[in-house]
């Protein structure tokens, strides 16, 4: 072919042509680059969407803080329908850090309703509150004694299931209303709800009057997983709330009480005996009441268990240890003294611990994790009775040996 033949077919346009094989070639390279820009041109379009986190904040001081919740059962006509008063204790976080500037104006509000459950409750208070109530920071539930022996399961439920409620949740059985409870003015808090779960995180560390704080994870693994607990106690005195004691629940539902004597014997027996003290009281000279009080500072417990002729037999074994922190007997240490002292001890827990299982065997109630105890070790026999455990706990052989340790007496001039 002639030159000028192909030059008048590349202007032509005509296929074939090196100028349009080129163009052709070219147009391959811009789509790829544009491939290759589309993901970024996408991103940064994405990025305002991105970079906006707080697109949905809502800020402190517009949140209504549910500190702790009431629950209360309610009297109907016919008893048909259980009902429920729900109080949920309301504050600000100005009120939290104690900068409430208008004295008119009340760091706490107790907000009340009433419905067949709690979800409707819940939904009822937002007719009566300004703003909604904002429950990730709910520290406490008292169950009223009414409701608690009805059963307390269910008016848990929503707080096993809500996303906004805490396994940690700490859960209290009240003496009487739940809401008085709350109504309460406590002199060195203005929430008495704060103030009631730092009473009971303090008290502890200090004494071993009431049981170990309680949760409401805590508790729903006890009563799904078939065993009974103790729960905190708590009731009015004075116009001041005061923990001690504890509430026997068989399953959900609260069938007794337990003094703050025997809550210390069973934190004796399950080892959770962290710090408190024991006191023995005794007739001195002249009928002189004289008190020896053992300071206890750490302690440990231990069950072993067997099956004879069909009947489970158990042995528990104390071990504590602590200081004399009061001794009325005599101001004179000497090792056979100490001695007698922690024999006396451990003789006066031994005898507290007999009293309080023969209570619960006549109450039919587990209370000691002996329940437990036979699912891990005797298995073929808990099986076998793990739907009668309570008639069998009942003539259960129970043994008590217990063994403490003065490490300090203190000094004398």
């Amino acid at each position: 072919m002639e030159p000028m033949d192909k030059l008048a077919r590349c202007r032509a346009g005509q296929p074939g042509s090196p100028v349009i094989d080129r163009g052709v070639q070219m147009e391959g390279k811009e789509g790829i680059v544009d491939v290759k820009i589309r993901p970024l041109l996408s991103l940064f379009f994405l990025l305002p969407f991105l970079l906006a986190g707080c697109w949905d904040r809502v800020e402190i001081q517009d949140r209504l803080i549910v500190m702790a919740v009431a629950i209360d059962k309610v009297r109907t006509e016919d008893e048909k329908r259980n009902f429920y008063e729900f109080t949920a204790q309301l504050t600000e976080a100005q009120a939290l850090s104690g900068r409430i500037s208008t004295p008119n104006i009340s760091p706490v509000w107790n907000a009340s309703a009433t419905g067949p459950s709690i979800f409707e409750c819940i939904r009822i208070l937002t007719t009566r509150v300004a703003r909604q109530p904002y429950y990730d920071h709910l520290q406490i539930i008292i169950i009223g004694e009414e409701l608690a022996k009805e059963g307390i399961d269910r008016a848990l439920d929503l707080f096993y299931r809500d996303h906004e409620s805490r396994p940690k949740i700490k859960l209290v059985i009240a003496k009487g209303r739940a809401r008085e409870v709350l109504d309460l003015d406590p002199k060195l808090m203005p929430i008495s709800g704060r103030y009631i779960s730092t009473l009971m995180e303090e008290g502890e560390a200090k004494t071993a009057r009431f049981p170990k704080t309680s949760t409401i994870g805590q508790f729903s693994s006890y009563f799904h997983g078939g065993a009974n607990c103790v729960l905190p106690a708590l009731r009015i005195e004075k116009r001041e709330a005061k923990m001690a004691g504890g509430a026997i629940m068989r399953g959900d539902r609260l069938v007794g009480w337990l003094s703050d004597q025997e809550v210390k014997t069973l934190r004796w027996l399950n080892g959770t005996f962290t710090a408190g003290d024991e006191v023995i009281v005794k007739n001195g000279p002249e009928q002189e009441r004289n008190v020896t009080t053992f300071e206890v500072r750490g302690a440990r417990s231990s069950v072993k268990s067997e099956i004879r002729n069909g009947i489970p037999v158990f042995t528990f074994s104390i071990r504590g240890e602590g200081s004399l922190a009061e001794d009325g007997f005599d101001h004179k240490p000497s090792l056979r003294k100490l001695k007698e002292r922690e024999k006396e001890i451990s003789r006066n827990i031994k005898e507290n611990a007999e009293k309080l299982i023969v209570k619960m065997q006549k109450k039919k109630v587990d209370i000691f994790g002996l329940y437990e105890e036979m699912r891990r070790h005797q298995h073929p026999y808990w099986k076998q009775h793990r739907n009668n455990w309570d008639e069998v706990f009942q003539h259960a052989d129970i043994h008590i040996d217990v063994v403490t340790y003065i490490r300090r007496f203190g000094q004398f001039k």
